[in-house]
């Protein structure tokens, strides 16, 4: 337990250590921001992970043998996934700042409804592109169509969690352009 003679000496050493406006600067930057790190990393991830089944699923998940067109699906799916995903975070890293905090918020509030329902709509689209490709000319037994209306579902609890975490954020935005 701390007694009051230490939280007074904390108290005049807090101001010490001051920092130059270059290390100030430094800190302040949208760019350092942790969640926009823990973002990037998950990008990246997303990117390598795409990247690499788009190299690999032609051999490896018999693209040669299903027809061109569902390969073109797939592939434009993953990219506009992965477009989207950098357009995302691009945006996050570069709010736009305008002398205005009430304007500037309402525009971050309109640029994330945008921004969800381009997101939602390349999920939608690559989901429907993965499930059409890897079930194209499959047998479909009893048990097969259990576990396809399985993955169905669950695809749509996490659209729907996606679209719940998409509106926490607008709507966010938008109380705290109403609280100004």
């Amino acid at each position: 337990m701390m007694n009051i003679d230490d939280l007074k000496s904390d108290w005049r050493r807090a101001g010490d250590g001051s920092l130059s406006e270059k290390e100030l600067a430094m800190m302040t930057r949208v760019r350092n921001h942790p969640s926009l790190r823990k973002l990037r990393f998950k990008f990246m991830t997303e990117m390598v992970a795409l990247t690499a089944f788009l190299l690999l699923y032609y051999d490896g998940f018999d693209g040669a043998g299903k027809p061109l067109l569902l390969n073109i699906l797939l592939v434009i799916s993953i990219v506009l996934y992965i477009f989207n995903n950098a357009l995302g975070y691009f945006q996050l890293q570069n709010p736009s700042v305008s002398g205005n905090m009430r304007e500037a918020l309402a525009k971050q509030a309109r640029s994330l409804k945008r921004l969800a329902v381009f997101s939602l709509t390349s999920s939608v689209v690559y989901a429907i592109a993965l499930m059409v490709f890897f079930t194209y000319q499959t047998a479909f037994t009893q048990r097969k169509y259990i576990i396809l209306s399985a993955l169905i579902l669950l695809t749509f609890l996490l659209f729907y969690y996606s679209w719940i975490s998409w509106q926490r954020k607008i709507v966010h935005f938008r109380q705290l352009e109403a609280d100004f």
